[in-house]
Parts: structure tokens; C-alpha cells; sequence
């Protein structure tokens, strides 16, 4: 979800007007749906990647070799 010039994990379908938490823990307000595929390009919130990589049990990025 891009907020604050991030792509930002959330834990559920947002809910326009509704106040969600992304896994970072910012919470915000979605005002807009139809610009999202327009900023799919932002920079990842590497906090929101931690914590999503480590419930679904992924290494983190990057990797150390």
C-alpha cells in the first residue's frame, strides 16, 4: 500500500475511509484506490518486508553470503 513514499505490507484488505496499521506499525487513513498501480514503483518499506518475510518465514533481504 504506498503511504509517506512507500510501498507499505498491511495485514488485510484495506477498507477506503478505515483506519489501518501497515506492519511497520504507521497507521493511516486509504483515501485513494484508483492511483495505487501508479506508485507500485515507490521504494519498499524494508520494516514492512522484515516483518512480512518473517511470518511467512522467508530470509531477510539481503541476504548475507
Amino acid at each position: 500500500m504506498p503511504h509517506e513514499g512507500r510501498r507499505h505490507a498491511i495485514p488485510d484488505e484495506p477498507a477506503r475511509g478505515r483506519l489501518v496499521e501497515t506492519l511497520c506499525g504507521n497507521p493511516f487513513v486509504p483515501q485513494e484506490f484508483s492511483l495505487w498501480r501508479d506508485k507500485i514503483c515507490w521504494p519498499t518499506c524494508w520494516d514492512c518486508d522484515g516483518v512480512w518475510r518473517e511470518n511467512e518465514g522467508i530470509l531477510p533481504w539481503p541476504r548475507k553470503s
